[in-house]
């Protein structure tokens, strides 16, 4: 009876709170419910010929762990956490199972194949992954035969307690100072003997990146370029004014185009015509430094009368410090600082000049990718709202690989199978069918047969993309294949003619075309569309 009294009592005050609560009902005692996780066990052999195995499991949120020996004959044994359990095997592999059980019921499991043998471990392979672009960071791991678990000590430490792993795992390590290291590595097994080898590894200064940036992923339409091999760029006048203090180098990193700055004090970057950035949010430009302590950036607006020093320019420089985490040294940053920032400007309709410094002055290198506006509140579209324009080609003078308004072969493939990751699909807009690549890497059309273009003069080809502003475009002929680059409006169809002569120029015959090919690989992912592919004159 008392317990029906308190039960009705308890539900009372939750009908009252509830009640008076009705906008936010909070469930404190549930809501952060979950299994255990992040398990892992220690596993430690007895070294004396008697195949002991002592397991530590550990895992968040854990209470108690059930361990499953997996040798024939043996009983599920329960511990607490932070408690060890231990279990004599005979030579074999087993496979151990750890079931984990938190405060709530609620489980999770851990498996880990364990081989057990009285024999010294034999084939130990030692494989030390060290990353170019920061050398001080190590992935080690290894192989052997007989081999139950292994000990790496990594050399840095004058008194160095090893980090143990199973076979099949690895471990990382991360070194403070420059220097070479002799890394260590004991194959253990059941028995009293071990395996060890060494390797000796050097950690290095890293003075200049070896990966190009990352790819920026603001949509094309939204961007006023300056640099970058993603999007279609403006024309620049220079990329180092005459009074500049540094030197510029032109540099290809891993096939992405980057400009390199030495001993640099200040640059100026002027484009041909004044930037109109009024509708841009943010300045975005990617910068690498293995010794610059600070960097500045400023813009410079030359106000309506679009010239230096005509009354009404306007300038702001944002300064970034090593020491207050602005960026940091040996790896790609990605500036982007809000045009807000630049409070000194008094508009941003006519910026003619950028002007990048760098402390200490001109003893500093720093490289240069993605440098563009964008509008962070761009509304993008992501199909076309419209058909592309009806081409106007006189039907007598076209060969049609595909388009509503001539007749195509029957034998194209507009998808076929190259071990592409590139998606297809054929769509209608407003009675109009068009093609949607996606996910797109690259993409073949296969004619079906082989078409002697030699009678036309152009290739004509409608495209629309909100992913890409640039993509190569070949002719395969029996001869070979060339490309060329289609430059795309972002977010409408744009209509192009390819003289055929941007083929034949590079040494290719035209006589006997039979595939297409389109090639994003320098940016992966996106998404495009494609109509009226034709021969014509």
């Amino acid at each position: 009876m008392k317990i029906l009294k308190l039960l009705v009592a308890f539900l009372a005050v939750v009908t009252v709170f509830t009640g008076c609560e009705d906008d936010v009902i909070t469930n404190y005692a549930f809501q952060d419910i979950s299994a255990p996780q992040n398990l892992t066990a220690n596993f430690d052999i007895a070294q004396d010929d008697s195949g002991m195995l002592i397991i530590t499991p550990a895992g968040e949120g854990a209470s108690t762990f059930t361990i499953y020996y997996g040798a024939e004959g043996s009983e599920p044994e329960t511990i607490n956490a932070g408690e060890t359990a231990s279990y004599t095997y005979a030579e074999g592999e087993y496979l151990v199972r750890i079931v984990a059980t938190g405060s709530t019921g609620l489980t999770s499991e851990y498996s880990q194949l364990v081989t057990i043998s009285f024999r010294a471990p034999e084939n130990l392979v030692l494989t030390v992954d060290q990353s170019a672009a920061n050398p001080s960071n190590v992935v080690v791991s290894a192989e052997a035969d007989f081999v139950t678990l292994f000990d790496v000590y990594f050399g840095d430490e004058t008194t160095e307690d090893p980090v143990q792993f199973m076979p099949g795992e690895s471990v990382s390590h991360e070194y403070e100072e420059l220097g070479d290291y002799t890394i260590r590595i004991i194959a253990k097994g059941a028995g009293v003997a071990t395996t060890e080898t060494t390797e000796v590894i050097t950690v290095y200064e890293v003075t200049s990146p070896l990966e190009g940036a990352p790819n920026p992923t603001e949509k094309a339409a939204s961007v006023i370029s300056l640099f970058s091999g993603v999007y279609s760029e403006i024309e620049m006048r220079t990329w180092r004014t005459d009074w500049s203090q540094a030197s510029l180098t032109d540099i290809d990193i891993d096939g992405n185009a980057t400009k390199q700055y030495d001993e640099l004090s200040f640059v100026g970057v002027e484009p041909v015509s004044p930037i109109d950035a009024s509708s841009m949010t943010h300045f975005n430009i990617d910068v690498w430094t293995g010794t610059a302590t600070q960097l500045r950036i400023k813009l410079v607006d030359f106000g309506s009368d679009g010239g230096f020093d005509g009354g009404d320019d306007s300038e702001h420089e944002v300064t970034l410090n090593l020491d207050n985490g602005d960026f940091v040294q040996g790896s790609w940053v990605s500036l982007d600082l809000p045009l807000s920032a630049f409070t000194g400007l008094n508009g941003r309709e006519h910026i003619a000049q950028l002007i990048y410094s760098a402390g200490p002055a001109g003893a500093a290198t720093v490289y240069v990718d993605n440098v563009y506006f964008y509008d962070e509140n761009y509304m993008s579209l992501t199909t076309p709202d419209t058909a592309a324009t009806v081409p106007s080609a006189d039907a007598g003078s076209v060969f049609s690989v595909f388009s509503d308004s001539y007749t195509d072969p029957t034998g194209v493939n507009y998808y076929p199978n190259w071990g592409q990751s590139t998606s297809y699909e054929q769509i209608d807009l407003s009675g109009n069918a068009a093609i949607k690549y996606g996910n797109a890497n690259y993409q073949g059309v296969d004619i079906g047969e082989e078409v002697d273009a030699s009678a036309y003069s152009f290739v004509h080809i409608d495209v629309w993309s909100a992913d890409y502003t640039t993509i190569p475009f070949f002719i395969i002929d029996t001869s070979g294949e060339r490309s060329v680059t289609l430059e795309v409006k972002p977010e409408q169809w744009t209509s192009i003619d390819i003289p055929l002569s941007a083929f034949t120029d590079q040494g290719i015959s035209i006589n006997n075309i039979f595939q297409f090919k389109f090639d994003v690989q320098h940016n992966t992912g996106g998404v495009f569309y494609i109509d009226n592919l034709y021969f014509h004159n």
